[in-house]
């Protein structure tokens, strides 16, 4: 639960993004997108209403990394994390819908320069957890690594 912090307010916010995966010889990589700031994130973006979960995580990926061949492929659940914006003088409670979405398509990505990211990359797996920072967004991407794990060897794959 949230606590009121010296009388500032506190603002619930809710988001939807994906874990966008595609196969590769040594495995699934995802795609990370980072920020000016340094930070690596996954695409995601505000609930708008009107809008379900998944397709504003369709529209935040295709924002964001300018691919449009994805399809959801399992449903990863929500992060949930606090933080405090200094600008708005408010802490924020914030919940995120993530989906595993696999990319079909053959485009490369590219970072929505205007949101202020600056670069788009395929990485596998074990690295993405690595540059990550978040713990909960890490505990999504483990989550869809337990999901293509299982795809695999249910595909009959040598996982």
């Amino acid at each position: 639960m949230a606590r009121r912090k010296a009388g500032k307010p506190i603002k619930r916010a809710h988001s939807a993004g994906g874990v966008v995966f595609r196969r590769a010889p040594h495995g699934p990589e995802v795609l990370l997108l980072q920020h000016e700031g340094g930070k690596w994130m996954l695409p995601k973006g505000t609930i708008e209403p009107g809008e379900t979960p998944e397709g504003v995580a369709r529209r935040e990926v295709l924002e964001e990394s300018r691919i449009t061949n994805v399809r959801v492929v399992a449903d990863l659940g929500e992060e949930r994390y606090f933080f405090f914006w200094r600008s708005e003088n408010t802490y924020y409670d914030k919940t995120v819908h993530y989906f595993l979405m696999e990319f079909t398509g053959t485009e490369e990505p590219r970072p929505q320069t205007e949101e202020g990211f600056i670069a788009c990359e395929w990485v596998p797996l074990d690295e993405a957890l690595a540059r990550i920072k978040y713990k909960e967004t890490r505990e999504i991407v483990r989550r869809a690594q337990v999901r293509l794990s299982e795809a695999e060897v249910s595909a009959g794959g040598s996982g």
